[in-house]
């Protein structure tokens, strides 16, 4: 009685199981003597038919299957499989085998994936819960399961859950690409996105960073290698005021040196354009500081005329009076008659009105206010002090 369509014998569908073909194996003296009667049928030395081995995958079952048959169907026979009517094969059963060939063999599964709380039954031609979800369309790496990826799809149908992993963006400069992952760093959202990163390429958060929800990683293809040139940083100099310097005079404290940085930049495309992007900036040798050092003490003018003192022998002619004593050379020294200064004071005089040391020595403010001291002293009697050029007082 013929077999009907994906049946066995028994009549139950076989559902791509092996099954025994009824007849014993063949031992080994009567299959070499089939072959050296064959042999001898052809003449030339060649078999019509040699025998091969099939690897046989049916829903998940796999063996080994020899046959001297050509095709995919001669391998289902010999391994005893009948196909059912919705059941698939591949290669397709008139395909030509040869030894070490792989046929799959999947009947239909009935698989019911709860996403989200929205429950959905899909007909799949599947051996693992992993290779139903690309049929249905689920990515693998987008959804979080209730069970692994490696559990089997059983002939009375499965039941999962599932939830869909966090949201990411990659934007490639300016080609954005959106994906779903649990995967836990950013370089796993790359591959989960399909983006391949090159060697030089910029990705910002880095590819170790933990990936977050709805977070968006920048990717700056490089184009070109990275290229490292000095650069001189110039120093400063500072400028610092010196009261005991003579003003308009200057002074080099530290003579200024450049330092020297090492600048890394990279050729990358940026919102579709080629900019130069700065890597890396290293100092090699720090700049010194230099420093300046500006005069702001103001000169005496000896031939300035003195300060004047208050009272009545402050509005006197004092140049007058030091022009005619001393030429108005408050260091003048008139050694013989023991006279010193602006003024031609004697010591013993200088000594009278608070003055130390030689008048000459004196400084000419000091010298004119001991004058005018003196003045005052004697009551206006400038004859007695200086009878010959007391009278230029009155100039």
């Amino acid at each position: 009685m013929p077999r009907k369509p994906g049946k066995n014998r028994s009549g139950r569908r076989s559902k791509g199981r092996r099954r025994s073909r009824g007849a014993l194996p063949l031992s080994v003296p009567v299959l070499a003597a089939a072959l050296a009667g064959t042999l001898a049928v052809t003449g030339a030395g060649t078999a019509l038919a040699m025998e091969k081995t099939v690897s046989l995958d049916a829903n998940g079952e796999e063996a080994m299957v020899r046959t001297f048959g050509s095709t995919v169907q001669d391998v289902l026979d010999s391994a005893g499989v009948e196909l059912g009517e919705h059941d698939v094969v591949a290669p397709s059963t008139d395909t030509t085998v040869s030894g070490g060939d792989h046929v799959v063999v999947r009947s239909p599964r009935e698989l019911t994936v709860d996403l989200d709380g929205h429950a959905r039954a899909h007909r799949v031609h599947a051996a693992t819960l992993g290779e139903a979800l690309h049929q249905i369309g689920l990515d693998p790496a987008g959804v979080e399961l209730s069970q692994e990826h490696d559990t089997p799809v059983p002939e009375d149908g499965l039941t999962v859950s599932a939830e869909r992993a966090p949201r990411m963006v990659v934007m490639y400069d300016t080609v954005r690409s959106e994906t779903r992952t649990n995967g836990g760093t950013v370089s796993a959202v790359l591959d989960a996105a399909g983006v391949e990163v090159g060697e030089h390429d910029i990705v910002t958060p880095d590819p170790h960073a933990p990936a977050e929800t709805d977070m968006v990683v920048r990717v700056t293809p490089a184009l070109g290698e990275p290229e490292t040139e000095e650069v001189v940083i110039e120093a400063e100099t500072v400028e610092r005021e010196n009261p005991d310097l003579p003003e308009g005079e200057t002074e080099v404290i530290t003579e200024p040196e450049d330092g020297l940085k090492e600048i890394t930049t990279l050729l990358v495309l940026r919102h579709g354009e080629e900019v130069e992007h700065e890597l890396s900036e290293e100092i090699v040798t720090e700049p010194v500081e230099g420093l300046v050092e500006i005069g702001t003490k103001a000169e005496e003018d000896d031939t300035a005329t003195p300060p004047q003192g208050g009272g009545e022998a402050g509005g006197l002619n004092w140049a007058g009076l030091a022009e005619c004593e001393s030429g108005g050379n408050p260091t003048a020294v008139n050694s013989a008659g023991g006279y010193y200064g602006l003024y031609q004071f004697s010591t013993s005089t200088w000594a009278s009105v608070g003055g130390s040391g030689l008048p000459s020595e004196a400084s000419p403010a000091e010298q004119t206010q001991r004058a005018q001291q003196l003045y005052d002293t004697v009551g206006g009697h400038w004859q007695s002090q200086w009878p010959h050029c007391g009278v230029h007082l009155f100039d």
